[in-house]
């Protein structure tokens, strides 16, 4: 952990110059984990060949002494590097730097985040290879029957581009949802998955955090911020990837769909109400232990990969600044103005955590 903050400004400095001109980390050989798999979601496939996108301005960040007056405008957004272009992408600048001001300004005391799991806390890929979401952890495992695979390939074809067409309303989509959850769902309970069989999955997988994650998540707990993960995924799966990389601390609350148990320890089917992509909201904690610990916490970083993620701070109590950040992993070109519409900092096919991580670090 940086002690100063000049130090952490440096290092945020340095991962965000890789970043914003468009160069990812070195990824030079492929994920352990990551071998032939069937092609589900999440699955090890080769990353599509969208072309990077080019930084919005060819010209060098300007100097303090050159510095244009729009910069001089935003500093917390110039300190951050956020203003000249490359993965990242701001509709509305002065509103985010009222923002991150008023997060940066309330201090650890007032923060909470709200972060959605699969391919937001996640990578989406890495050395080449699609990296495994918590379903991708159950499609491709060999520990499930080859007709799970089967009729989970036929759904994702089916209902994936439904959930992430831009020209679709959301409720026009809901429906949909609700078929899919309920047929995969089914189709788990045939499976009759057992508790201990989750453990060699997970392990077995190309599951990957965001690089950055476990530096963000070990700050948040020694600051004692509380962490919302809401997912629409398998919290049983999900949960046991927190715990493989060290950060399902006492601060960190998960809210999803959890698998009931028989008494002998085999999957029958799912406790609560359904969690889809469109649902999930701080609403779903509100009669659990983890919502007293919300209290004067009104601001929120928000973290999604979907248009649905953007409620996940609906239900905070009295919000003062909540600052939506949005990962934009496939079809930018197609989703990028709805995104931009929507989330108030969207980055392009970014596999790390170095803005947030950059934003926290103003608060040490």
């Amino acid at each position: 952990m940086l002690g100063t903050r000049g130090a952490v400004l440096r290092a945020g400095g340095r991962q965000l110059a890789r970043l914003l001109s468009g160069q990812r980390r070195a990824e030079s050989s492929p994920d352990p984990w990551c071998g032939p798999m069937v092609a589900t979601r999440g699955t090890c496939s080769d990353v599509p060949s969208q072309a990077p996108h080019a930084p919005l301005s060819s010209q060098a960040p300007a100097t303090p002494a050159t510095m244009p007056p729009h910069l001089a405008a935003y500093p917390t957004l110039d300190k951050l590097g956020l203003l000249v272009g490359g993965a990242v992408r701001i509709k509305e600048p002065a509103r985010v730097e009222a923002l991150i001001s008023g997060i940066v300004g309330g201090g650890f005391s007032r923060l909470q985040l709200v972060v959605d799991f699969d391919y937001t806390l996640t990578r989406v890929h890495m050395g080449g290879h699609r990296c495994h979401c918590s379903w991708g952890i159950m499609d491709n495992s060999p520990k499930m029957p080859e007709y799970y695979r089967e009729e989970a390939n036929r759904l994702l074809a089916k209902y994936y581009p439904i959930e992430v067409d831009p020209k679709m309303s959301e409720a026009e989509k809901i429906p949909h949802m609700l078929e899919w959850y309920e047929q995969i769902h089914d189709l788990l309970v045939k499976c009759a998955i057992s508790r201990d069989a989750i453990k060699g999955m997970v392990s077995a997988s190309s599951s990957r955090l965001r690089e950055g994650s476990e530096e963000l998540c070990h700050t948040l707990h020694g600051a004692g911020v509380p962490v919302l993960v809401l997912s629409a995924g398998m919290g049983d799966v999900l949960e046991e990837v927190l715990r493989q990389f060290n950060v399902y601390t006492d601060n960190v609350k998960v809210v999803s769909n959890f698998f009931d148990y028989n008494e002998e320890g085999r999957m029958v089917g799912f406790k609560g109400k359904l969690i889809h992509v469109f649902n999930k909201n701080e609403d779903a904690i509100h009669s659990s232990d983890y919502f007293e610990k919300l209290h004067d916490r009104n601001n929120v970083i928000l973290m999604g990969d979907s248009l649905g993620d953007i409620k996940m701070a609906m239900g905070v109590p009295q919000p003062s600044s909540v600052l939506k950040i949005g990962f934009l992993n496939d079809k930018i070109d197609e989703r990028l103005e709805v995104f931009m519409d929507n989330f108030d900092i969207v980055l392009l096919d970014d596999q790390t955590m170095d803005v947030t991580n950059s934003i926290v670090g103003l608060m040490k």
